[in-house]
């Protein structure tokens, strides 16, 4: 073979190559039905889907909250409307609630779930059964709320059956409403269609918080006026006087009974007095060991029953006496 004809082989077989080339880089787009015509053959000149011309589309929008996970933050959704001054403050809301129900199943269990609100900070801070939960909140008019900024710790807990439902209806949270049965106040907490998804629940014993002298311990009268204690609700605490020693406890409040307290881990010094004073003494321990429940009586005075209803202490308020 000269020279001549292997150039015009190498130059034919250089043709085939660009030729395949060509073909291999041309494939087949299917084009989405809201374009005219169905598919396009795209070349280097042939115009890509982005040239095309599509119709303008509205966005969907949900009208659901993004359900937060335990580590995200929570954002107020587009579509809710807050109030142009952002905080209506509700006084109300301030302190610890039990969760009583979620999702209209009553809460069980040793260690409740709970929230504590804090108007000044905007804040809340609680525990779902299992995690530690934190986030900010905003009231606004029309008894509006919303959750948000929303993180909780990420421990795992086999019995906190009412852990993921706390975290959903927190999120669907849109009003609330306050009322109160009894010494018992309730705050309903509810979606964008004004159904309840959690109820949140506090006993109001804030008239127990003070200073109180017996006068009448199981049925009989009590005169000493060296018998005295103290109630402190916040720290839950019991401290005083028998008459002859001093005495410490602490409070319980049972979240599943009305108008509940209970006086717990009783202490006292062991010094030795007259014998009715010590008879005094006895029936004043024996009694606040007994106490179940309290309630307001007539003339600022608190009727203490046991379990049964049976009245074991009436008390009065006194002045704090305060050590000179």
């Amino acid at each position: 073979m000269n020279c001549r004809n292997f150039a015009i082989i190498a130059c034919a077989g250089m043709m085939l190559s660009a030729c395949s080339l060509f073909e291999s880089q041309k494939k087949v787009i299917t084009v989405p039905k809201d374009y005219v015509g169905q598919t396009v053959e795209e070349t280097k000149n042939a115009p890509v889907p982005s040239q095309l011309t599509k119709p303008s589309r509205k966005p969907a929008t949900s009208k659901r909250a993004p359900v937060a996970s335990k580590n995200s933050t929570a954002e107020a959704p587009a579509q809710i409307a807050m109030p142009a001054s952002p905080w209506v403050e509700v006084p109300q809301l301030d302190g610890e609630w039990t969760v009583w129900t979620v999702d209209g199943k009553k809460v069980t269990g040793e260690e409740r779930p709970y929230i504590n609100f804090s108007n000044t900070e905007h804040r809340f801070y609680g525990n779902n059964g299992c995690n530690t939960l934190n986030g900010a909140f905003m009231t606004g008019a029309g008894k509006s709320i919303l959750f948000s900024e929303m993180i909780s710790t990420m421990m795992t807990c086999p019995d906190a059956p009412f852990e993921m439902a706390i975290n959903q209806a927190l999120d669907k949270v849109r009003y609330y409403n306050i009322s109160r049965k009894g010494q018992e106040v309730y705050i309903d907490l509810l979606d964008d269609h004004k159904a309840p998804v959690m109820v949140l629940r506090r006993h109001n014993m804030d008239f127990l918080n003070g200073a109180w002298m017996p006068t009448e311990i199981n049925g009989e009268r009590n005169t000493n006026e060296e018998v005295e204690m103290v109630i402190d609700l916040a720290e839950q605490k019991l401290h005083g006087r028998t008459g002859c020693n001093l005495v410490n406890g602490t409070l319980l409040i049972d979240p599943d009974k009305n108008n509940s307290i209970q006086f717990q881990a009783l202490g006292s010094t062991r010094m030795m007095c007259d014998r009715d004073v010590m008879a005094t003494e006895t029936a004043l321990l024996v009694a606040l060991e007994s106490v179940e429940h309290a309630h307001p009586g007539k003339n600022g005075t608190v009727v203490m029953s046991d379990k049964d209803g049976k009245t074991v202490l009436i008390l009065k308020p006194v002045a704090l006496q305060r050590p000179e």
